[in-house]
């Protein structure tokens, strides 16, 4: 049995920003199953968890004192991985090298983007529903409205999207040109630092 398990999470889970939000539901956002909670897991961090967290347990209502019993990670690293994988979160049974950890990091920040993408198109199908059938929504959630903002994609009913509607065409050449622009402002700065690394002299060496 390993001494010490290691979990990572593209994005904070819960999302510190959102707690207090009307709308929110950070409970569902924690990492726990049968006794187990992480806490506020923060993103893009490595937490280190015990292989067998102790928990107090009671048989009925008569039994108040409870009894002990350890809760042993390799058997619920399966459902939390089941639950979370698909958001970007990876539980490892070893400390992972550093090579593995910008793999890891790499895989989760894909997986993360692929989830909130997921959820903005789940909330735009739950918008048409209720413009066909009048059941739905028309309002996203923070965590939905979130989505929008970290994808840079244009939100429903806002200004840019009630523009769009009229002047289509217009509002999708900005968005070309502005995808265009963050493009070449990328690789400008990969050019500078390519330059950078090539001008560096080692240092002189002593006699």
């Amino acid at each position: 049995m390993p001494a010490n398990w290691y979990i990572y999470s593209h994005e904070s889970l819960p999302d510190p920003d959102l707690m207090g939000v009307p709308g929110y539901t950070p409970d569902s956002e924690y990492i726990k199953h049968g006794g187990f909670s992480v806490g506020v897991l923060p993103q893009k961090e490595w937490m280190v968890l015990p292989s067998r967290i102790a928990t107090i347990r009671h048989h009925d209502w008569t039994d108040k004192a409870g009894h002990k019993e350890f809760i042993y990670m390799e058997d619920i690293a399966g459902p939390i991985r089941t639950k979370f994988g698909k958001r970007g979160v990876v539980l490892l049974d070893h400390e992972p090298s550093e090579a593995e950890k910008k793999a890891v990091a790499a895989d989760c920040e894909k997986l993360s983007l692929a989830f909130r993408m997921s959820q903005v198109e789940w909330y735009e199908n739950q918008v048409r529903e209720k413009e066909v059938t009048g059941q739905g929504r028309t309002k996203p959630t923070p965590y939905e409205d979130k989505c929008y903002t970290i994808l840079g994609l244009t939100k429903p009913y806002s200004v840019e999207a009630m523009r769009a509607q009229r002047h289509p065409g217009e509002a999708v050449g900005e968005q070309i040109v502005a995808a265009l622009d963050r493009l070449d402002q990328r690789r400008q700065q990969e050019a500078k630092n390519e330059k950078a690394s090539h001008t560096k002299q080692p240092a002189p060496m002593g006699t």
